[in-house]
């Protein structure tokens, strides 16, 4: 079983390889708008968790 799981991995990396190296290019995301988008969704997880509460 153990052998049979490695194998599938294995084809599984093998196949992501070319998949991956043609994807086409992300554009760079500079520190602060990562952090203010990290903010806002941990703000408006909080809000929503909050009102569940209720």
């Amino acid at each position: 079983m153990r052998m049979r799981m490695t194998r599938f991995v294995l084809l599984v990396i093998g196949c992501a390889g070319p998949l991956l190296a043609t994807a086409a290019p992300v554009p760079e995301i500079d520190a602060n708008t990562g952090m203010a988008a990290l903010t806002m969704i941990s703000g408006g997880l909080l809000i929503l968790r909050s009102r569940r509460r209720k």
